[in-house]
Order: C-alpha cells, then structure tokens, then sequence
C-alpha cells in the first residue's frame, strides 16, 4: 500500500511514540497492512464469482426443467398439403413452421409443402420448429424464335432454354433455304413448362414441279394471286374487306398461309381492300429492305395519325427481304418501321 507523502510522515510519528524503539518494525507493519487489504477483496470477489455461478447452474437447471417437461409429439405428414392445411396440423401438435426456402417442382402444386424437416413420423417435444421448403410448381419458359435458323443451331437452342426436341419435320419452301427452320410448335414467345416437347419443321428447298407451294400474297396486288392461281390450276376465293387499313386491291388476308402446300383444284382464299377513299387519301410507297444475316426478323409497319396509331403490316421476314407497299393516309402522318421491336425507320408523310 501506498501512501501519500504527508500522510506517511504522520503515520510514522503516530507509530513511533507508541513505540519508540520499533522504528525498524515500521515497513512490516504497513507490509502487512496492504496484504490483509488484498486478501478482503479477493474473498469478495471469490464470494461474487460463487454467486454467479450457482445463479447460471440454477437457471440452467430451470430451463431444462421447463423443456423436459414438454410433452413430446409426433411431426404430422406436411408434404403435398397446402400451407394453410400444413399450419393448423402443426397447431394441432403444438408445433411451429418456418419457411426454409422454395423449389420448383412439377408434382407438387405451387403452394404446397415440398420437403419438412423433422421428417414425418419425428418425436419430438410440443414448441419445435419445423422447417418447410415450399414448391414453386412448374417452371415456366418463353419459347425462343428458331424459325429461320439451321436445324442444328435451332436444337442446341431449345436445349438452353431447357425444352425437348421430340420431332422433326421436314416440307418444301418457297421462302426458307434448305436445312433452315420454316415453322415451330410451341411457337415462339409463348410461355411453356420447363421439359415440354418441341417440334421442328426443317425446309427442304424449293419443291419439284409436281408440288404446289401458295406464295405470300399479303400486302401484293389481287392481280399477283390471280395470276398464281390460274397457272396452278387453283381455285382463288376472293373476300373483300371495306374497312380494311390497306389500299384499294391490295391482299390483306391468305387462307392457307404462305409455304402450304395445296393439291390441284383445291381453294385458296384472299381477301382483299376495297376500303372506301376519302377525296384528300394519299398514298405513301413504303420500300425497306431487312438487312443480310442467319437469322429472320419480326417485320412491324405502323402508320401514326390524328386518329392513333395503326398496325399496316405484322408479320415475320427472311434475311435480305424486300418490303414494297403502298401506304394510304389523309393528312398529316407519320409511318414507322420496327425489325424486332426496335424502331429503325420513322418517316413524316404529307
């Protein structure tokens, strides 16, 4: 122990006119002093510390006493059930649920309990938490657009995107080169579950003579299908569409589509514009040609006028392909060109 030096001074005198003749006895005595000091506060803290540690063993044994005296219960079957259906069995149990996570999982409704653990059949004590994995149900994918492409790069394709080549098809075309994809089924952008069957039908070239292809007539003159018709020995059944958006004599409907094939004598149906002129309609002559590539593009043609805006022509373009129309509008408009949704040409008519 230490003390100050005026204090220590004062304790010497004290201690010396007790004893005048102990003056060498005078460090002992504060050794001992300050040790019978240090031994005080190491009982109170070995006191504390016993203290201590009987409260944690008591609150230990409390606890263990509360959970043992749980009754223990059976983990009911959740798998397949609906939430809701999942929940009240485990209240019945006097069980908790927590969700672990979600899967896909194509036998299991969406909503419904895919995997628990404790598993079924589990003992455990009332207040366990049981953990639940839910199904998401099937995954769903957009189909990708292979038309156009070669068979090979088609099938590797679908196989990304995770759906099933199952068929293959082959047909002649007027419009796809030999080994290209002419049509899909599931057709593309609609949305199917993960593993569905894909069927592909490959072109095979041009056909032989003997083999009647129709041609694409929309958006060319009646006179264009007229003349096909006469010299394929085919029946041509023409409509007419008064409120059609097209010109006067223009084709805006085929029945079958282009690249079907049609035995001799058979009908194929146009129909076409006659579509009333109003005394101040112009006419715009659209030519676009679709750039060169491996693959074929959504073609949109719309015209923009005080009345909104109206779709011309829809439809989907091979590499390379020219499109020549004659556009009919009054006014002030404004016509656009769009290769897979991205605006690549918008022109002011009037």
């Amino acid at each position: 122990m230490i003390l100050p030096m005026g204090a220590a001074s004062n304790c010497r005198k004290r201690f010396l006119q007790k004893m005048p003749n102990n003056e060498e006895n005078f460090d002992d005595f504060l050794n001992k002093r300050s040790t019978r000091h240090r031994l005080k506060w190491l009982v109170i803290a070995l006191v504390c510390l016993f203290f201590a540690a009987l409260i944690a063993v008591s609150a230990d044994w409390v606890m263990g006493a509360l959970i043992h005296t749980r009754k223990e219960v059976t983990v009911p079957d959740l798998t397949n059930k609906p939430v809701s259906q999942a929940l009240d069995l485990l209240a019945q149990q006097n069980l908790a649920a927590k969700q672990a996570g979600v899967e896909f999982a194509q036998e299991v409704p969406p909503g419904s309990v895919l995997r628990q653990i404790p598993s079924a059949g589990s003992t455990v004590r009332e207040g366990r938490v049981i953990r639940l994995w839910l199904s998401q149900g099937d995954e769903m994918i957009f189909v990708p657009n292979m038309v156009g492409t070669p068979l090979r790069e088609a099938q590797l394709a679908a196989r990304k995107a995770g759906l099933n080549v199952t068929k293959v098809e082959n047909a002649y075309s007027l419009t796809y080169e030999k080994g290209q994809i002419i049509a899909q089924h599931p057709k593309a952008d609609s949305m199917v579950q993960k593993g569905t069957a894909l069927t592909l039908i490959s072109s095979n070239g041009m056909p032989p003579a003997s083999v009647i292809l129709v041609p694409n007539f929309k958006g060319k003159k009646l006179a264009t299908a007229t003349f096909w018709a006469s010299k394929q020995d085919v029946n041509l059944i023409i409509k007419e569409d008064p409120e059609s958006i097209y010109p006067n004599g223009i084709v805006a409907e085929q029945s079958p589509q282009a690249d079907s094939q049609v035995p001799p004598g058979s009908n194929v149906e146009v129909t076409v514009s006659r579509r009333a002129t109003a005394d101040d309609e112009k006419s715009y002559h659209l030519h676009y040609e679709l750039p060169q590539g491996k693959k074929e593009s959504s073609v949109r043609v719309t015209i923009l006028d005080a009345t909104g805006e109206t779709d011309i022509l829809n439809e989907i373009r091979q590499p390379g392909s020219k499109i020549d129309m004659e556009i009919p509008y009054t006014g002030f408009a404004t016509v656009r060109v769009f290769t897979d949704g991205i605006l690549v040409r918008e022109r002011e008519v009037k």
